[in-house]
């Protein structure tokens, strides 16, 4: 198994030295949070039978050929291209590209400015002015302006359950000037810049014309700032984005998600390929340069292929069970209990991942150190089958059918599922497998009458406010006191009383059993050998510096 996260060379660190590691406890949490996952990571690759590949540098923005079209194959067809809709990655991969937000994440994962010139924040906490980048334009043509960011806030704030909160605790938003916006708070909410960066479900800044003419299920044009601009979408062949000529890059070289963007590709094309054998072979073909999921059991028949470079990458996200708690069935803790202690997340992880692929620590923020806490371990990979069946006897179990939904176009997800279903039965749970694509899956999810669980990947997280665990989740956690301690930490901006918060949240997500984490995931990069300047992949790759090699 590979080591747990802020081991070094074997040895357990403990969080203040972590952070000294870091360059001094006065740094700002994210700050600390990116340098320790470049220092330590999240797991040990020469445990990999995988090829390895050099990663490439990031580039700098006069780097790289300038031409050709990117094709990256896609695990399935994204549910749409509204960045506020869902935390499919699938959407952020393709969609990041098109759109921005206010601020982005640095190398070491701060936020700092993107379509926002500067950020103040008052005394006190009580007053956010944004002042943006100016000439920024649309692909529509138009200028960017605080009209704008007011329309787009707004109705991120009534669809994201963190942009809920955020507009839970403002007062009101005022356009000062075409440039100025000031977020007038009812409370502080220290982590405003983190809230408004790039992230799955993300505040993307779209036109108020296009928010006018679009309602909250989805969007009537797919019109942002971003380097690359939306051509069309061909359901089952391709999602086609094309270089925005008049694109106002930022300034300074590649730093992170931040910085220059060079825009060297004239085009990148997403094509959905829904099954894993047809994505490995089309880029062993040189049909595709980039994959975006490969299982790990597929490194062997890749790393003897010269057009293929292999990566992988540090443990940074994790298999993720959600639960309906809105199912009659499900709404007895004692149930979701059953569940819980049931399962061996050992072989799980294993059928899904392969050995050397995956660890087993109950952290939620994993790929961040500063975040690791063992709260609720207890309740982690019990693996007893005998208390499971007693559980479900004291709830009374008659046998109702427990509906799974998972999707054969991840396949690490599909086969973790079906040793899960088969543990479950095992303790006597009637297990009704429901397998769909993985559109159709992320638009069921949202019937709380059709499932009573589902397997899903949680991305990497660089800070545990952007982890959604709100009631309007998928899953519907309704607890007090999970939110009043979800408000408090969106409010302290002080690490040491955030971390204390965290704690008690984790604790209850273990108590409460509103999803399972399973394990940790070690992920494999899987690129073209002709493809070089792919950006950060924690949050999705970044291609707006790659390039094609002739």
């Amino acid at each position: 198994m590979i080591g747990r996260p802020g081991d070094v060379q074997g040895k357990r660190m403990n969080r203040r030295r972590l952070l000294q590691l870091a360059g001094g406890l006065s740094l700002s949490l994210p700050v600390v949070s990116g340098l320790l996952a470049a220092c330590v990571g999240g797991g040990d690759d020469s445990n990999s039978g995988a090829a390895q590949a050099e990663p490439t540098p990031t580039p700098g923005p006069g780097d790289g050929q300038r031409g050709g079209t990117l094709r990256v194959a896609l695990t399935g067809e994204p549910p749409n291209l509204d960045m506020y809709q869902t935390t499919d990655a699938i959407v952020v991969l393709v969609a990041s590209h098109m759109y921005e937000t206010l601020f982005t994440w640095d190398a070491s994962y701060r936020p700092v400015p993107l379509l926002a010139a500067s950020h103040e924040v008052s005394e006190g906490g009580l007053l956010n002015t944004v002042t943006l980048r100016q000439g920024v334009p649309f692909h529509n043509g138009a200028e960017m302006q605080a009209a704008d960011v007011v329309a787009s806030v707004k109705r991120w704030g009534t669809i994201s359950g963190l942009g809920q909160d955020m507009m839970a605790v403002t007062e009101e938003i005022v356009e000062v000037d075409p440039y100025t916006i000031e977020f007038r708070m009812k409370e502080p909410f220290g982590t405003f810049a983190m809230a408004l960066a790039r992230q799955l479900q993300g505040c993307a800044i779209y036109p108020k014309t296009v928010i006018d003419a679009s309602d909250d299920t989805g969007l009537a044009e797919y019109t942002g700032t971003g380097p690359y601009r939306f051509v069309e979408w061909s359901p089952d062949q391709r999602i086609l984005v094309e270089r925005f000529d008049d694109y106002a890059s930022p300034e300074g070289d590649p730093d992170g998600y931040a910085g220059a963007k060079a825009q060297n590709l004239d085009a990148i094309e997403f094509v959905p390929v829904r099954n894993e054998a047809s994505r490995i072979a089309g880029i062993q073909a040189g049909d595709y340069h980039f994959v975006e999921t490969v299982s790990p059991d597929q490194s062997a028949a890749l790393e003897g292929s010269g057009a293929v470079a292999i990566e992988t990458l540090p443990a940074d996200s994790w298999l993720n069970v959600v639960l309906n708690l809105r199912s009659p069935l499900l709404g007895d803790l004692r149930v979701r209990r059953a569940i819980q202690t049931a399962l061996d997340h050992e072989a799980i992880m294993l059928a899904g991942f392969g050995e050397g692929f995956y660890e087993l620590t109950p952290e939620l923020v994993p790929g961040a150190p500063t975040w690791y806490t063992e709260a609720g371990a207890e309740y982690f990979n019990q693996n007893d089958p005998d208390e499971a069946r007693r559980l479900l006897d004291e709830a009374g179990y008659d046998g109702a059918p427990l509906r799974i939904m998972t999707t054969q176009e991840i396949q690490q997800e599909y086969n973790s599922t079906l040793t899960m279903k088969q543990q479950l039965e095992a303790v006597g749970f009637v297990v009704e497998l429901l397998v769909y694509d993985g559109a159709t899956l992320s638009d069921r999810r949202n019937n709380e009458t059709r499932w009573e669980m589902y397997t899903a990947w949680a991305s990497f997280r660089p800070d545990p406010v952007m982890r959604n665990l709100t009631a309007s989740a998928t899953g519907w956690w309704e607890d007090d006191e999970k939110d009043r301690l979800l408000a408090d930490l969106q409010a302290q901006s002080d690490y040491d009383k955030r971390f204390a918060i965290w704690e008690q949240v984790q604790q209850k997500f273990y108590d409460n059993v509103p999803r399972l984490k399973i394990g940790n995931t070690n992920r494999l990069l899987v690129r073209s050998v002709n493809l070089h300047g792919i950006g950060p992949t924690e949050m999705q790759p970044e291609f707006s510096n790659a390039w094609l090699e002739e």
